[in-house]
């Protein structure tokens, strides 16, 4: 008897201590997943963060907003074409980057088509040239006999099958930065009629005006009007509209 109850006393004893340390393993494993839930339940760093960078994206834009505000203020009151121009070309300016220390390259070649003459090439030279001095614009020319290497490249055809005598296009990037261009001059009218040097002159200005970032005027008595009758000079507003082009940044003016 006394040593069954020896035994008995034995099994008593590890069944509690089974059960202490089964309370011991359950205990710790409540502090543990406590402390994990406090640490969850504060903000994490990338949060912070998050707010930080949306914090920066409100700002850049609030800036891009007032620069965008301030450009559309400058045209407003500006004694220009820019403001029918934005509405031509969807509220985007484009213009080239600075380039006096590294000059536009133009190509310019002795014409094939039919009706070219050395005048014509030289009216167009001319046209080039007076664009070139005109004060605030920073784009000077130079001329290449490598079309591959050219920023610009003329080309002369006999006629237009439209009505037209010059055409002017231009290649440029999300930002607003021209990147090359081409103009095609006719020697001819639609009619078929020999064009004199005076009338390239002056279609030249008109298009290398385009290829400038210049778009239409709304009057008349510019160059870059649509329609004109040759003359010997860009206007005022020509110029005035061209020095405020590249005193704006380009790019989409669109809110």
């Amino acid at each position: 008897m006394g040593t069954s109850k020896h035994i008995l006393l034995l099994i008593l004893v590890r069944r509690i201590l089974s059960v202490t340390v089964l309370l011991v393993v359950v205990l710790t494993a409540l502090k543990l997943s406590g402390r994990g839930a406090g640490r969850a339940s504060l903000p994490p760093r990338v949060d912070a963060a998050d707010r930080e960078a949306r914090s920066a994206g409100l700002l850049r834009s609030d800036s891009v907003l007032r620069a965008r505000e301030s450009t559309l203020r400058r045209i407003a009151e500006s004694d220009t074409y820019l403001p029918a121009m934005l509405a031509q070309s969807d509220s985007v300016l484009k213009r080239w980057p600075d380039r006096i220390a590294n000059p536009l390259l133009v190509y310019l070649p002795e014409g094939s088509a039919p009706g070219y003459t050395a005048e014509l090439g030289q009216a167009a030279r001319k046209a080039f040239s007076r664009w070139e001095r005109v004060a605030g614009i920073p784009v000077v020319f130079a001329f290449t006999r490598d079309s591959g290497r050219a920023d610009v490249i003329v080309r002369w055809i006999p006629e237009f099958p439209l009505e037209r005598t010059g055409q002017a296009d231009v290649r440029w990037n999300r930002a607003g930065w021209l990147l090359s261009g081409t103009l095609t001059l006719a020697t001819r009218n639609p009619g078929g009629i020999p064009l004199p040097p005076d009338a390239v002159y002056t279609v030249a200005l008109h298009e290398i005006g385009h290829l400038l970032g210049l778009g239409h005027s709304d009057d008349s008595a510019d160059v870059m009007y649509p329609t004109t009758d040759p003359r010997d000079d860009l206007s005022p507003r020509d110029r005035r509209t061209a020095r405020l082009l590249y005193e704006l940044p380009p790019g989409s003016l669109r809110s």
